[in-house]
């Protein structure tokens, strides 16, 4: 018997998330696929429909604490008068931690709130919208392990202003 012919172990996808902003609902679902690896699938629903997102795979790596995928652009507005649909962070932490917050450019947070770990993926899940205007500049979590961090989001460097 080979490594091919070894059965793998599924898992039917569980709910891990929900969320709601601006008359859209989000729901994320996880679960193992015939290989073995973790599957997670976004699905935002509203007025326009229904979208979903095969997220690939955000889990933590190492020894990283979060693993984060952000759905940027996320579609324009319906209509004449329609608000923007919001943007929309996923986060996979590992167990130890405990608590997550968006942070926005503002200063603003917004509280995300995390599953409980999961013991066959070995990772928490969480989600939030965030609002148009205030963009995503980082990510602070608080792990039992490693005390707070803040993860902060790469962002290319301004261009000096021209002159004349």
């Amino acid at each position: 018997m080979s490594v091919l012919d070894v059965p793998r172990r599924t898992t039917p996808a569980r709910l891990m998330a929900a969320v709601q902003s601006a008359g859209l609902h989000w729901t994320v679902r996880a679960g193992l696929n015939e290989a073995g690896l973790l599957t997670t699938v976004v699905t935002r629903t509203g007025q326009g429909g229904t979208v979903t997102f095969r997220v690939p795979d955000p889990a933590p790596r190492g020894r990283q604490l979060v693993g984060m995928w952000i759905d940027r652009a996320p579609g324009t507005p319906s209509g004449p008068g329609a608000s923007r649909t919001p943007a929309f962070l996923l986060l996979h932490t590992t167990p130890d931690v405990v608590r997550a917050s968006a942070v926005l450019a503002s200063g603003g947070r917004r509280y995300v709130r995390l599953s409980p770990a999961i013991e066959e993926f070995r990772i928490r899940f969480g989600a939030v919208p965030l609002p148009d205007e205030d963009p995503l500049t980082g990510v602070e979590i608080r792990s039992r392990l490693r005390g707070v961090q803040l993860i902060e989001l790469w962002r290319p460097p301004r261009r000096p202003d021209r002159v004349g």
